[in-house]
């Protein structure tokens, strides 16, 4: 038994979960190695969970042979009891007639603290960033009330068992938060305070991924989405943690698209089941992904390790830094578990894509030869692509070239001043990585012969017509040899 302060009574602890199979004993704790099937290893890193390989009866008699079950994560416990600490603290220093104060660090710092201390963990023992009451100032007070109000609800949240989102946080009071990107900054550093995932403090975002495939999510509340049977536009990604099983049915492939038009105009076509490499599943995080999409496909990624997953993005500054985005996580939100898919890999386009789309052919005045118009992409580089470090490199000669496109779709650009200073903002993060994995080296060479070729293309640069099919079956099936 506990005192909430929120409800000024004495509450029961909530009931403790089943006991787990035979195959999951409780009393292992998450570091130890030798952990069993479903248990977590570390941080976020359960093993590879149950698969029902039996036939097993699915929505209209059908049999599915490839059902997973999504580990759940056992931090939302930890949540409560630090929130529940918090509120101890709280009581006491109201008793004795003190300031209350809560801790609050930003997440953009890299350090993670100790909510019941106050303290950061280095042991140079300095206090951590907090809000207090009486405030300081009015900014302060009001900064104390909003958080204060968004420990309340996830407090409220974890005992019911039920999700909210920042969305609903935000009309609850729109008086007190001014704006969602208040409530949005408040709840990523409040979690990143108490070092959990913002989904353990039972808070997610509102919907913002599209999915479409042969594929079928079963809920933890008894629905199911068949998203085989979804609609041209697919269905929005739930929240990963209300997803208690995932039939993949006989699915070879997961492609994850950049741009919602493109995904619509796939799903339309229903290519997640006509496609020559097979059925597949199709993914959308609309652009930068939210966290929802990024904690559904690394969790996809964990529970189907063999499952190939590739990423079809813009040739430019943008398009890079997403498809980083989701093998590589962001900074500011890098204390959330499972979130990165390392083995993502880059399905186009490149810069070979674009040059292999483009006629180019040397000018009359330099040779007026038609013959260097078929010259092969390897001689191209010897020219425009001499690049092996990120500065000083330029190449010795360049000739004048003229472009005609191989059919009417019109999808290059140059760089603009943005362009550039995103690429070396990317670049320069790349640089910056301890150890410089294969995909890093490869988005660092595709950055620098953007700068120099001064191009940037669309993913509607490799279509035909309006059709990318043909390229995407041709990509897929190599990819699977």
């Amino acid at each position: 038994m506990y005192f909430c302060p929120i409800r000024n009574q004495f509450l029961q602890p909530r009931s403790q979960p089943p006991s787990q199979p035979p195959s999951q004993p409780p009393s292992q704790l998450p570091s130890q190695p030798n952990s069993q099937p479903g248990t977590r290893t570390g941080h976020g890193q359960p093993n590879p969970p149950l698969m029902q390989g039996n036939s097993v009866g699915v929505g209209r008699g059908r049999v599915s042979r490839n059902i997973v079950t999504i580990p759940q994560s056992h931090f939302n416990d930890d949540a409560l009891a630090k929130i529940e600490t918090l509120f101890e603290t709280i009581l006491d220093a109201v008793s004795v007639g003190g300031p209350v104060v809560i801790p609050y660090r930003r997440s953009t710092n890299a350090q993670t603290f100790n909510a019941t201390a106050f303290t950061s963990n280095p042991s140079d023992g300095r206090h951590i960033d907090s809000v207090r009451f009486p405030g300081r100032n009015p900014q302060e007070l009001r900064r104390f009330e909003a958080l204060f109000r968004i420990i309340e609800l996830s407090h409220e949240a974890l005992l019911s068992g039920t999700l909210i989102t920042k969305r609903n946080i935000y009309y609850q009071n729109m008086e007190l938060f001014r704006s969602q990107s208040m409530v949005d900054e408040m709840v990523d550093n409040l979690a990143f305070t108490l070092g959990v995932g913002r989904g353990d403090l039972n808070i997610v975002a509102t919907a913002k991924g599209l999915i479409a495939g042969q594929v079928q999510l079963m809920m933890r509340g008894g629905t199911s989405i068949n998203c085989a049977e979804s609609s041209d536009s697919g269905v929005l990604l739930p929240s990963i943690s209300a997803v208690e099983k995932i039939d993949f049915q006989s699915v070879k492939w997961l492609l994850v698209i950049e741009k919602e038009a493109t995904f619509r105009t796939l799903s339309a076509s229903r290519y997640h089941a006509v496609s020559r490499a097979g059925s597949g599943i199709l993914v959308t995080g609309k652009g930068y992904p939210d966290l929802a999409t990024r904690k559904f496909l690394a969790t996809l990624h964990f529970v189907q390790p063999r499952l190939p997953m590739f990423a079809l993005v813009d040739f430019d500054t943008h398009g890079i830094s997403i498809l980083r985005t989701y093998q590589y996580g962001s900074q500011r939100l890098d204390h959330e578990e499972r979130t990165k898919v390392p083995r993502l890999r880059w399905l186009g386009i490149r810069s070979s894509d674009v040059l292999s789309q483009t006629m180019v052919t040397q000018d009359p005045s330099a040779n007026n030869q038609d013959s260097q118009s078929s010259q092969d992409l390897s001689s191209q580089e010897s020219i425009a692509y001499s690049v092996d470090a990120l500065q000083d490199e330029r190449p010795t000669k360049r000739p004048r070239t003229r472009r005609t496109k191989s059919h009417p779709s019109d999808s290059t650009a140059p760089l603009n001043e943005g362009d550039r200073e995103k690429a070396v903002s990317v670049l320069r993060d790349i640089c910056t990585t301890a150890r410089l994995d294969s995909s890093g080296r490869e988005h660092k060479l595709e950055l620098q012969r953007m700068l120099l070729l001064n191009v940037k293309a669309e993913i509607q640069a490799v279509d035909d017509f309006g059709d990318i099919t043909n390229w995407l079956d041709e990509r897929l099936l190599s990819q699977s040899r």
